[in-house]
C-alpha cells in the first residue's frame, strides 16, 4: 500500500508538467459558487453542464466550480442537483476572460427544514450517495444517530445521547471532530460524551464526513474527520427574523425545543439561539426498560462584522449544560457537563489578486464534567460481593482546549489552487476519582484518572488542487506536526510499575494525493492514497488502572507514555455515475495501520476489588482493514424514487491475531419515496438490514451479535413558505435488536439495546 501511495504521488507530479500546454492561451473560464437560495449554504456535488460542448463540472464541498478552456462565444449552462430545481443560464465568454458567477438553486417544494449531511470523497468533493430523501434530515435526538445514516459510518451507544461516531472501524481520537472550524474533544475518560454531544442537534446546519486520511488541512491526526457547521451568516437580510423548532419522540418521552433570532443591522449580522431537550427511560423492542434520563440546555451566539469591503470578523460563543444523564453502558452516570466555547475568525478576500483568501482563527473549548454512581448497583449494599457495603463514587474531570489557525489560499490561471497554513491546539486534561463508604463517609480511594496531562500539536500543511484538463484533476497534500505530551502528576504505583519519564515528543509526517478522471459526462473514476499519523491521547499514555472505552469489558487499563504515534495508510478507489434520474457511487478501500494502539494483558495488580482480575496496558501493534460502500438511487417515475445502499467492513488486529475491535457487520438499506405532484408533501419508507457479526475481538470482551431488520416510515409537509412539519415512526415493527458497536452494561455484561418503536414529530416555523 505504501508503494502504491508513492507511485500515485509520483504520477501526479509527473503529469503536472506536460499537461500544462493543453489549455489554449486565448480561451476563457467560468468559475463561481452554487448556493442554496434559501439558506445561502454551498451546494456540494451540484452538476454543471454545457450541452453545446458536452462538457461540465461538479461543485466541491464549498460549492465552488471551475470550467476552463472555453472558446470565446455564447453558451447555455445547465445547473442541477437532486432536491433542487434545475436552472439554465446564458454565458458569454470573452478571450482570456474569467467569468465569475454566483448561482442560487431553489429547493424543491418537498425539501423541508433540517440538517444537510454530506459524505466527502478523498479529494474532499461531495460524494453522491445522499440524494433527495437524505439531503435534509429532520432534527435528530442525537448527532450520532444522524451519522448512522451514512454508508460506512456507525456509532457506539453508551446511553440515551452522546452516541460516539465510528468511521470504517476508526474510532475516538482517530476521528478529528470540528465545530465551525474549531477542534473539540470529549471530557470524560470513559467517553460518556462524544465531541458532538457538546452541541445541540437543533443548532446544526450541516455535517461533512471524510472517511480516510485526506483532510490534512482541517487539523492534526485526522485518520477520519467530521466537520459540523452551525447556522451560516452569509444569507442574513436586513432586519430581524427567526425560527422556532419543536419536536417530540415517544418511548423516550423526549421533548425538544429551540428558538433562533437572526438578522443584519448595518455591517453586523447576528444569530442568537437557545435550545432545551429532556428525555426519560426508554423501552427496547421486547419491552425491557433502559435507563435514559437526561436534560440538556444550550445558548449560542454568532456575530459577523464587516470590517472593510473585503474583510470580516466572525465572533462565536456558546454555553451548554447537561444534567443527570443515565449511562447503562458505563460504571457511572453523568452528574453534569458544563461546556464553554468561543472563537474569533478574521477573513480577508482581496479583489483582483492571486490571493483568494487569508484567514486567522483562535478558539477555546472547555468542558467540566462530573460523574457519580448514585443510580448504580454499587450504591447499594450487597452481602454477596466484596466490599459488601454501599460505595459512593465520584469523578471530577476537566478538559481545556485552546487553539488557532492561520491559512492562505492562492489561485492563478484558474487551473490550480494552493492552500498553505498552520494550526495549533493545546489540550489539558485532569480527572480524579474518589471512592468512599456511603454508611460512614470514610474515604477509601483517591485516584488520578488523568494526571494533569497536556498534549500540544503544532502543524504546518500545504494542499494543491490542480486541473490538468477538463477531464483530469488531482490534489496533493503534505503536513508536518510537532507534538509534545507530558503529565504533571502521577501515582506512586505508576512511577514504580510503568514509568517516571512522562515527557514525550515526536515529529509526524502525513501526505495524501488523489486523481479524478471523467470517463464521460456521466461517469467518473478516482484514485486516492494517504498516510496519516495520530499521537496517543491522554488515556492511552497516562491512565492508571481505569476502565477503557476501547474495550467491551470493565477491566482496568494502564497507560503507556512511550507509545509511538499510530499511522494509517489507506488507498481508495471510487466510481461515480450521474444521470438525470439515476445516481450511483461505489467506493472501495484498503487500510494498513502501523503502530496501531491496541491492548495487552499484564501481571499488574488491579486497583479496585470489584474489577476483573486481568489488568491491560496500551501497546503498539498493527492492523489491517478493507471494505466498500455502494449506493444507487433512481427516480423511475416523476413522483417515485427508489434507493439502495450496501456497506461492508473487514478488520484484523494482527498484533493480537484476532479481528479488530468494533467492526460493523455487513449492512444495507432499501428505500422508497413518493413526492405528491404539485404539492409540498412527501412520504418515504426504508428497510435496513444488518447481518450478524461473528468475527469479534474476544480478548477485549467483544461478543457476537445477531442479524436484524428495522423498518422506518416518515413523511413531511411544507404547510406554507414558513411552516413545515415532519413526522414518522422509527422501528415500525418494534424489533428487539442491538447495534454491534454498543457498549455493554458492566453489571450484567449485556449490550445496550436500541430503542423499540418511536413515534416522532418535528415542527419548524420561520418568522
Amino acid at each position: 500500500m505504501k508503494r502504491l501511495f508513492i507511485h500515485i504521488f509520483l504520477v501526479f507530479l509527473f503529469l503536472c508538467g506536460p499537461l500544462q500546454s493543453v489549455q489554449a492561451q486565448t480561451s476563457g473560464t467560468a468559475e463561481g459558487t452554487v448556493l442554496d437560495a434559501e439558506t445561502s449554504m454551498p451546494v456540494a456535488g451540484a452538476n454543471l453542464f454545457i450541452p453545446g460542448l458536452d462538457r461540465g463540472a461538479s461543485t466541491d464541498s464549498d460549492g465552488r466550480f471551475v470550467i476552463s478552456s472555453l472558446s470565446p462565444g455564447s453558451y447555455t449552462l445547465r445547473v442541477s442537483f437532486i432536491g433542487y430545481e434545475t436552472r439554465q443560464l446564458e454565458l458569454i465568454i470573452s478571450e482570456n476572460e474569467t467569468l465569475r458567477l454566483t448561482i442560487e438553486l431553489e429547493p424543491s417544494q418537498s425539501v423541508l427544514e433540517g440538517i444537510v449531511v454530506t459524505s466527502l470523497r478523498p479529494d474532499l468533493k461531495a460524494d453522491l450517495e445522499l440524494e433527495q430523501s437524505d439531503i435534509r434530515k429532520a432534527n435528530p435526538r442525537d448527532s450520532g444517530e444522524l451519522l448512522r445514516s451514512l454508508n460506512g459510518v456507525d456509532a457506539v451507544r453508551r446511553g440515551p445521547i452522546g452516541l460516539d461516531p465510528v468511521i470504517r472501524g476508526l474510532r475516538e481520537t482517530e476521528i478529528g471532530t470540528y465545530l465551525d472550524g474549531t477542534r473539540i474533544f470529549p471530557a470524560g475518560p470513559a467517553r460518556m460524551d462524544s465531541p458532538l454531544s457538546h452541541l445541540d442537534p437543533m443548532m446544526i446546519e450541516s455535517i461533512e464526513v471524510v472517511k480516510g486520511p485526506y483532510a490534512l488541512n482541517w487539523g492534526a491526526g485526522n485518520m477520519g474527520a467530521i466537520r459540523v457547521q452551525t447556522q451560516s451568516l452569509n444569507s442574513l437580510q436586513t432586519g430581524i427574523a427567526g425560527k422556532i423548532t419543536s419536536g417530540y419522540d415517544s418511548n423516550f418521552n423526549t421533548i425538544e425545543n429551540a428558538v433562533s433570532l437572526f438578522g443584519r443591522s448595518g455591517n453586523v449580522g447576528y444569530v442568537i439561539s437557545g435550545a432545551r431537550r429532556s428525555g426519560d427511560n426508554y423501552e427496547s423492542g421486547n419491552g425491557t426498560p433502559i435507563p435514559g434520563d437526561y436534560l440538556s440546555q444550550e445558548i449560542r451566539g454568532k456575530f459577523d462584522i464587516s470590517t472593510t469591503q473585503t474583510s470580516r470578523l466572525t465572533l462565536s460563543a456558546g454555553y451548554q449544560n447537561q444534567q443527570d444523564i443515565d449511562y447503562p453502558g458505563r460504571l457511572l452516570d453523568a452528574e453534569f457537563f458544563d461546556t464553554y466555547n468561543a472563537s474569533a475568525l478574521w477573513e480577508w478576500t482581496p479583489e483582483n489578486s492571486p490571493l483568494q483568501n487569508l484567514k486567522a482563527r483562535i478558539y477555546m473549548n472547555n468542558v467540566l464534567h462530573g460523574m457519580d454512581n448514585d443510580q448504580k448497583p454499587t450504591a447499594q449494599p450487597n452481602p454477596n460481593r466484596m466490599p459488601p457495603f454501599a460505595l459512593d463514587v465520584e469523578v471530577d474531570t476537566k478538559n481545556y482546549v485552546y487553539g488557532g489557525q492561520l491559512a492562505a489560499t492562492v489561485s492563478r490561471d484558474n487551473r490550480w489552487e494552493w492552500e498553505i497554513g498552520s494550526d495549533i491546539y493545546r489540550s489539558f486534561r485532569d480527572a480524579t476519582r474518589t471512592i468512599a463508604r456511603r454508611d460512614n463517609g470514610m474515604q477509601l480511594f483517591l485516584d488520578l484518572m488523568w494526571p494533569e496531562a497536556t498534549i500540544t500539536d503544532l502543524g504546518v500543511y500545504n494542499r494543491l488542487n490542480y486541473s490538468f484538463s477538463n477531464r483530469l484533476s488531482g490534489t496533493a497534500s503534505i503536513r508536518v506536526d510537532l507534538v509534545s505530551a507530558d503529565a504533571d502528576t502521577i501515582s506512586q504505583f505508576f512511577a514504580e510499575n510503568v514509568s517516571t519519564d512522562l515527557d514525550h515528543r515526536e515529529t509526524n509526517l502525513s501526505a495524501s494525493a488523489t486523481l479524478d478522471y471523467s470517463l464521460s459526462n456521466e461517469w467518473s473514476i478516482g484514485l486516492g492514497a494517504g498516510t496519516r499519523s495520530r499521537t496517543a491521547d491522554a488515556s492511552e499514555r497516562y491512565s492508571d488502572r481505569i476502565p477503557a472505552s476501547k474495550a467491551q469489558t470493565s477491566a482496568e487499563f494502564v497507560g503507556n507514555p512511550t507509545l509511538d504515534p499510530e499511522r494509517s495508510t489507506q488507498a481508495d478507489l471510487w466510481i461515480d455515475a450521474r444521470y438525470p434520474k439515476t445516481r450511483f457511487t461505489l467506493n472501495g478501500f484498503v487500510r494498513s495501520m502501523d503502530n496501531y494502539i491496541t491492548l495487552s494483558p499484564t501481571d499488574l495488580p488491579k486497583r479496585l476489588p470489584l474489577s476483573p482480575e486481568t489488568v491491560f496496558q496500551y501497546i503498539n501493534g498493527s492492523a489491517e482493514f478493507a471494505g466498500f460502500d455502494a449506493s444507487l438511487t433512481n427516480r423511475f417515475l416523476e413522483q417515485w424514487q427508489v434507493s439502495g445502499t450496501l456497506s461492508y467492513l473487514w478488520g484484523e488486529d494482527t498484533e493480537l491475531d484476532e479481528p479488530a475491535l468494533g467492526v460493523s457487520p455487513f449492512s444495507g438499506a432499501i428505500g422508497l419515496r413518493y413526492d405528491v405532484k404539485n404539492r409540498p408533501v412527501y412520504l418515504e419508507g426504508q428497510l435496513e438490514f444488518v447481518g450478524s457479526q461473528e468475527r469479534v475481538a474476544s480478548a477485549r470482551g467483544e461478543t457476537s451479535t445477531d442479524e436484524y431488520q428495522v423498518a422506518d416510515l416518515q413523511g413531511g409537509w411544507r404547510i406554507s413558505s414558513s411552516i413545515s412539519l415532519q413526522a414518522g415512526i422509527k422501528n415500525l415493527f418494534d424489533v428487539q435488536y442491538v447495534n454491534h458497536l454498543n457498549a455493554k452494561n458492566p453489571f450484567t455484561a449485556a449490550p445496550v439495546p436500541e430503542p423499540g418503536r418511536v413515534i416522532f414529530g418535528d415542527l419548524s416555523i420561520r418568522f
